[in-house]
C-alpha cells in the first residue's frame, strides 16, 4: 500500500523480438531476493519486471545502501515494534480509532464516507448472529478488499479501502475488536519511501497486524526482529488469527492487480494444468519435454539468471509467469501455457477449455484466488462459520462499496454451505472452487 506502488506497471505480454528490453546495470533497482532453493525464488520474476519497468519509466526511488539497512532500518523498526505493543495494550476501540484517524489522514485530502448502517453491514451483523446461533461459536470475519490502479491520484484508494475494511468489520462483529490487515512489509512493497518510513511501517504492521515480509532472509539485521512475518509463517498467522475468532482484512488479488496476475492466476492455471497431467508421476518426462520445447529455451536463455528450481513442477511455473510478466520476448502468455500444456501431455479435448481459462484470468485484476478459498474452508471454516465481506472501489464514479456479505458453514471435506446475507433463505451447499468463481466474478473485476 505505499505511494512507490504509483511507479509500477506491468506489461502482461510481449509479442515482438523487437519489444525485448535491456536493462543497463546502472539504471537497475536491486531488490534483495536472495535464493532460497523454494517457491518463494518465483517472487523474483515479478520483482524482475518491476525493475525494469522502474528503468523504463525514469523514475528514481530513495536511495538505500547496505549501511542504512544495517544500521537505521532497525532502530526505526524497533520503534514501530513498540509503538504496535502499546496499541496492543490499549482499548480494542482504541485501535480502531487510531487507524480510522491514519488511513484518513492518508488519503486526504480524498475521503469517503463510511456508514455504520448501511444495509449491507445490517444484514452482514444479522448473518453473523444467526451463523453463531447455529454453529455455536462466532464467527471469523474476513473482509476481501480489491486493489485500485496504482497510478496518480488513484493511490490514494488504497489507504480508504483499508480504512473501510477495518470500521466494516468492527460494524459487523459489533463489539470492541481489534481488526488485523494482511500487509506487504518488505523493500518492494516500501520502495518508494524513506528508510526511516520503512522501518516504522515495518515494524508496527508486522507486529500488530499480519505483516508478511516476501524478500525475507536476506541478511539484514531489521527482518530478525520480526520473524514471524517471513513470508514462510503469515498463512499460519493467518488462519489461526481466523481460526480463533478474529478479524481481518485482505486484499485479494494478493497485492498490484497485475502481479496478481502473474503470481496467483499464471501459479493456480498451472496447477489446474497438472491436475490433467498423465506425466504427474514421471516428472523426468516432463523435464525432457520441456528441454526439447523450443519456448521453454528461449525463456531458460533471457532469464539466465534467473534462480532455476530444482522441481520440474516449479519450473513449468516460472516459465509461464515469466511469459505473463513480459520477460520472454516475442513469447505471449498463451504461448507458453501451449508449451506447458505440451509437456504436461495434456490429452487435446482439455486444453481448449484451459487455454480460454487463463485466457479469462490474464484479463481479470483480481484472480479467482481457489487455493486461498480452499486453504479458508480447512483450516477455519472446519473449526468456526465463516463471514467473507467484500469491499470494493470504483473508478468512474470514484468510490467504495461495502457489499453483500457470504457466511460460510463446514459441509465435509471440499465443501460449505454458503448463504449470502440478503437471501439467507437460498443457502446451499457448494464446492469451494464453484463459490470462489461465483464470489471473485460478482464482486471483483
Amino acid at each position: 500500500m505505499s505511494s512507490a506502488k504509483a511507479t509500477k506497471f506491468f506489461i502482461v505480454e510481449s509479442p515482438r523480438e523487437d519489444d525485448a528490453v535491456r536493462i543497463p546495470p546502472s539504471m537497475k533497482y536491486s531488490y534483495p531476493a536472495p535464493r532460497t532453493g523454494t517457491s518463494q525464488d518465483l517472487l523474483r520474476i515479478v520483482t524482475l519486471a518491476a525493475e525494469r519497468d522502474l528503468a523504463l519509466s525514469g523514475v528514481r526511488l530513495p536511495e538505500k545502501s547496505e549501511r542504512q539497512r544495517r544500521w537505521i532500518e532497525p532502530v526505526f523498526r524497533a520503534v514501530g515494534i513498540a509503538f504496535a505493543a502499546v496499541l496492543e495494550a490499549a482499548p480494542a476501540d482504541w485501535s480502531v480509532a487510531f487507524h480510522d484517524r491514519l488511513f484518513t489522514y492518508l488519503a486526504a485530502p480524498r475521503g469517503y464516507a463510511f456508514e455504520p448502517g448501511a444495509p449491507e453491514l445490517v444484514r452482514a451483523r444479522r448473518l453473523r448472529a444467526e451463523l453463531a446461533r447455529r454453529g455455536g461459536r462466532e464467527p471469523a470475519l474476513l473482509a476481501l478488499i480489491s486493489h485500485p490502479p496504482v497510478l496518480g491520484d488513484l493511490n490514494h484508494m488504497n489507504f480508504a479501502l483499508v480504512r473501510h475494511a477495518m470500521l466494516a468489520l468492527r460494524a459487523v462483529r459489533d463489539k470492541p475488536c481489534r481488526p488485523r490487515l494482511v500487509v506487504a512489509t518488505d523493500p518492494f512493497a516500501l520502495d518508494g519511501t524513506s528508510i526511516a518510513e520503512e522501518g516504522l511501517y515495518a515494524g508496527f504492521m508486522g507486529h500488530f497486524h499480519v505483516g508478511i515480509d516476501r524478500l525475507s532472509r536476506r541478511g539484514h539485521p531489521g527482518p530478525t526482529l520480526s520473524p514471524q512475518t517471513d513470508w514462510s509463517a503469515m498463512p499460519q498467522r493467518l488462519f489461526r488469527l481466523l481460526a480463533e475468532g478474529g478479524e481481518a482484512g485482505l486484499v485479494l488479488s494478493g497485492g498490484v492487480p497485475t502481479t496478481g496476475r502473474v503470481l496467483y492466476g499464471a501459479r493456480e492455471w498451472a496447477r489446474s494444468a497438472l491436475e490433467r497431467c498423465p506425466r504427474r508421476g514421471s516428472p523426468l518426462e516432463v523435464l525432457r519435454a520441456l528441454d526439447a520445447d523450443a519456448g521453454y529455451r528461449r525463456f531458460s536463455r533471457e532469464l539466465a539468471d534467473l534462480p532455476r528450481p530444482s522441481n520440474v513442477w516449479r519450473r513449468l511455473e516460472a516459465w509461464l509467469m515469466a511469459a505473463a510478466a513480459g520477460l520472454v520476448p516475442g513469447q505471449s502468455a498463451l504461448a507458453a501455457a501451449g508449451g506447458v500444456l505440451d509437456a504436461l501431455a495434456v490429452p487435446a479435448d482439455a486444453r481448449a477449455a484451459l487455454l480460454a481459462e487463463l485466457g479469462t484470468d490474464l484479463e481479470r485484476e483480481t484472480p479467482r484466488r481457489r487455493r486461498l478459498f480452499r486453504l479458508l474452508a480447512g483450516r477455519v471454516a472446519r473449526r468456526r462459520p465463516v463471514v467473507l465481506i467484500p469491499i470494493v472501489h470504483s473508478t468512474e464514479p470514484l468510490g467504495i462499496a461495502v457489499r453483500e456479505a457470504w457466511g460460510w458453514e463446514w459441509a465435509g471435506p471440499g465443501r460449505v454451505r454458503a448463504s449470502r446475507a440478503d437471501a439467507p433463505e437460498a443457502a446451499r451447499e457448494t464446492g469451494i472452487d464453484a463459490f470462489a468463481d461465483l464470489f471473485v466474478e460478482e464482486n471483483f473485476r
